[in-house]
């Protein structure tokens, strides 16, 4: 169970972080870190302290008034026994701390200073990227598209069977969109069938595969790059998240590299 549980919590920075809207001053409600992070993190201390794999979570809350994370986590033992943990996040002290209820004091801490200042800094690149979109989404979309159906096609040794339902941000950032028609059919050409993303829907299976791809708004790297979120969906097991790194220059877009941040 707790393998697994892990991998969901992975998912779920992945999904936060795709879809999370721009940092708010450190006054208002809004936390830095996301419910996924602050549970990775707690899971984490958890493991510490207990060396087990086996692990539930009862509740996970934010306070605003705080800026505290708290995480309620049941850990089952190696010797059948079951133990209670309360793991607080605190993002204005930079503190995690797991305690065994309902003593007091920390069995396992980590600074998460580092943790909360990298996530500033991701928030406030993208609330940059939302006021200056990055140019041609369209053509990114595609190349990502391209680049992904190629990689699929390489790891399966020969064509996949697939209908791409692609949407991606809209030009001024504030919405998604379909692939444009030119586009389409280019993709077409190649045996690239595509469609638009709100016609997806799951459970229809039979070949071949219908698959949504979508794919989150560009944010501006230190280096002029740009790391570019896409995931495709086919099912409860049949996903995956990335993260592309890609550059713009007087060709276009091109994908510089890319990883795997969770496959289920």
């Amino acid at each position: 169970m707790g393998s697994s549980y892990r991998l969901r919590a992975l998912l779920i920075v992945s999904m936060a972080w795709m879809s999370s809207s721009p940092l708010l001053a450190a006054d208002q409600a809004q936390p830095i870190l996301d419910g996924g992070a602050a549970m990775n993190i707690a899971l984490k201390l958890a493991t510490e302290a207990t060396h087990g794999h086996n692990y539930s979570t009862q509740d996970i809350r934010f306070d605003p008034s705080t800026r505290e994370w708290t995480v309620q986590i049941e850990a089952s033992l190696d010797s059948n026994a079951t133990k209670r943990f309360v793991a607080t996040v605190n993002e204005s002290t930079g503190l995690a701390c797991l305690q065994l209820a309902p003593a007091a004091g920390c069995v396992a801490q980590e600074n998460i200073q580092p943790m909360v200042a990298d996530a500033q800094a991701k928030a406030e690149a993208m609330a940059m990227a939302r006021k200056f979109p990055a140019p041609d989404l369209q053509h990114l979309a595609e190349v990502l598209l391209r680049y992904q159906v190629g990689a699929d096609r390489s790891h399966g040794g020969g064509a996949v069977q697939a209908r791409y339902f692609v949407n991606l941000p809209s030009p001024d950032a504030k919405g998604l969109v379909d692939l444009s028609p030119d586009i389409t059919a280019s993709l077409k050409q190649d045996g690239i069938e595509t469609y638009p993303g709100n016609a997806w829907k799951e459970g229809t299976g039979g070949a071949p595969m219908s698959m949504r791809f979508s794919i989150g708004l560009p944010v501006r790297r230190p280096d002029g790059n740009y790391d570019v979120p896409y995931n495709y969906y086919c099912g409860p097991f049949c996903a995956g998240w990335y993260t592309a790194v890609v550059k713009h220059d007087a060709g276009g877009w091109h994908v510089v590299s890319s990883v795997m941040n969770a496959v289920s």
